[in-house]
């Protein structure tokens, strides 16, 4: 009896030395696999977060490129309206001198028809 006691405290010690082996394996497969879920879930979270960084980066180019050209493009449109308000002030002055030209060609017309009546010796008809 002695001798299967024995044997059953021996079989059980071996199986709990290879349950012991079993669950060591275990945990270590456990661990492996936890350590390469959180490298690959890590890493993939990077890639997202470089993709962010290179388009933040990217947004804040354009952003300063496109700033420059609004600048670039107020000033030559107010260059533009300065133009067009000297060409429009150009326009009125002509008008003004094509006004005073025609002015004194009806002063001209009427000293002149004056001055033929003068010499033919008859008083001009007065005009209204």
């Amino acid at each position: 009896m002695s001798d299967s006691l024995s044997q059953l405290v021996k079989a059980h010690q071996e199986k709990r030395t290879e349950l012991k082996k079993n669950n060591e394996q275990i945990r270590k497969n456990a661990m492996q696999a936890t350590h390469e879920l959180t490298d690959t879930v890590n890493n993939y979270m990077n890639e997202g977060v470089n993709d962010i960084f290179i388009k933040q980066k990217d947004l804040e180019q354009q952003s300063r490129k496109l700033a420059t050209q609004t600048s670039k493009y107020v000033s030559q449109t107010q260059q533009w309206l300065s133009l067009v308000d000297n060409f429009n002030n150009s326009l009125k002055e002509l008008g003004d001198v094509k006004n005073w030209a025609q002015i004194m060609e009806n002063d001209m017309k009427t000293i002149m028809s004056t001055l033929e009546f003068v010499h033919q010796g008859t008083t001009p008809p007065i005009e209204q």
